[in-house]
C-alpha cells in the first residue's frame, strides 16, 4: 500500500498542463500552454506555472509528453484511492448484504486511453444472501481535486421502485468538496451514513 499522501497541487497542475496539450488544445505552443522547460545534464524538467509536472529526456514528442502527465498523475490518483480506502473501511457502515466497489482499474484504464479524471466508487448488493433493501450508491470522484457528485437510492418491498436517499440533502453533501482526499471520503461517508439510518423502509445498516 503506498503510505505517502496524494500531492493536490500536483494533480491540479498537471491536469491542466495535459489539457493544455490535448483535445483541442492539441496544436497549442507549449507556452500558450503556460508550460516551461529547463534542461539539466540529461535532462528536461517541465513546469506549469510554478510546478513541476515531468521530467522528460533531451528529445521528446508532444504525445511522450502527455503519456509522461498522466504516468505521474496515475500514481498520485492511487495514492488518493488509499487514502480514501483506508477512511471507507473505517468511517463507512455498509447496509447488510453490500459491497463497496472502487472501481480503480477501469478509471486508470480510461485515464490512459481517453484522460479520464472521474473515479466510480459504487456500493452495491454483494450477492450473497437476500436482503430486505437493495442500496445503489454511486461516488463520483474527480482525480484533478478532491471533490465528488454522491448519488444515493434505495428500494425494499414497500417502495415503488428505487428512492432518492439525497433529495433532501443540502448542495454540499451531494456535491461535496474537501481540502483532501481522505476529508472527501469523511465528508462522503457521514453523508451516507445518515442517509441510510433514515431510510425509514428499512433497518440498512449492518
Amino acid at each position: 500500500m503506498l503510505q505517502t499522501a496524494p500531492n493536490i497541487a500536483y494533480l491540479k497542475a498537471a491536469w491542466a498542463a495535459f489539457a493544455g496539450i490535448s483535445g483541442a488544445n492539441a496544436t497549442q505552443s507549449y507556452e500558450a500552454a503556460g508550460l516551461s522547460f529547463t534542461r539539466i545534464n540529461h535532462s528536461t524538467l517541465v513546469r506549469k506555472n510554478d510546478v513541476q509536472v515531468s521530467t522528460m529526456p533531451l528529445h521528446y514528442t508532444r504525445h511522450e509528453l502527455r503519456v509522461g502527465f498522466l504516468g505521474r498523475i496515475e500514481n498520485e490518483v492511487r495514492k488518493a484511492v488509499s487514502e480514501m480506502d483506508a477512511v471507507f473501511w473505517r468511517d463507512l457502515c455498509l447496509p447488510e448484504g453490500h459491497r463497496l466497489v472502487i472501481e480503480l482499474e477501469e478509471c486508470l484504464r480510461m485515464l490512459r486511453r481517453r484522460g479520464n479524471r472521474s473515479l466510480s466508487i459504487l456500493i452495491q448488493p454483494d450477492g450473497t444472501a437476500a436482503t430486505e433493501a437493495c442500496v445503489r450508491v454511486e461516488m463520483r470522484v474527480f482525480l484533478d481535486s478532491p471533490r465528488a457528485c454522491v448519488f444515493a437510492h434505495a428500494a425494499d418491498a414497500t417502495t415503488n421502485g428505487f428512492v432518492d436517499l439525497l433529495e433532501e440533502a443540502p448542495k454540499r453533501a451531494r456535491l461535496p468538496r474537501a481540502r483532501d482526499y481522505a476529508e472527501l471520503a469523511r465528508q462522503m461517508s457521514a453523508t451516507l451514513n445518515e442517509a441510510f439510518a433514515a431510510f425509514p423502509r428499512a433497518q440498512l445498516a449492518a
